[in-house]
């Protein structure tokens, strides 16, 4: 078995590359000026990964969330569609403390279908897990605006 360090720069440049996203996203996405995405991008490219001595261009928490971002767009893409609508209906209940039934009234949904999505979204027909995807994503689209500011 072996083990490959995730390399957040190098897999944020492979999709820049590819023209998956620009740099100009990168920016409107993260609010880190396009400088220093570039300084970052520029200086860890064929760096060893791990510590380092040298100052870092972005602050921890920038690099978290690029990271994150990283791994999202890349790992990340690979979920099943079915896994990912569970995972965006867990998040609500278990980080935003939601219930289904405050979920099923905050976006017009049937009590029973967030039930369902968060024991087997496999087990509902594709309408209703378009409209639960749909509803999910507005309802994470606005915790994720209200955490901005934290």
């Amino acid at each position: 078995m072996t083990t490959q360090a995730f390399d957040p720069a190098a897999e944020l440049k492979e999709l820049l590359e590819a023209g998956a996203i620009t740099e100009k996203a990168l920016q409107a996405i993260t609010g880190i000026r396009s400088e220093r995405l570039e300084a970052f991008l520029d200086e860890h490219a064929g760096a060893p990964v791990g510590l380092s001595a040298r100052p870092q261009v972005l602050s921890d928490d920038e690099i978290v969330r690029l990271s994150v971002l990283a791994g999202q767009l890349t790992e990340g893409m690979q979920v099943g569609d079915d896994e990912r609508l569970r995972a965006i209906y867990e998040s609500l209940t278990i980080d935003c403390r939601l219930t289904a039934r405050n979920i099923a009234d905050l976006a017009g949904l049937d009590a029973g279908d967030v039930d369902a999505v968060l024991r087997d979204p496999g087990s509902l027909p594709a309408e209703k897990k378009y409209r639960l995807a749909l509803a999910g994503s507005h309802l994470i689209n606005a915790v994720n605006l209200a955490r901005r500011e934290r």
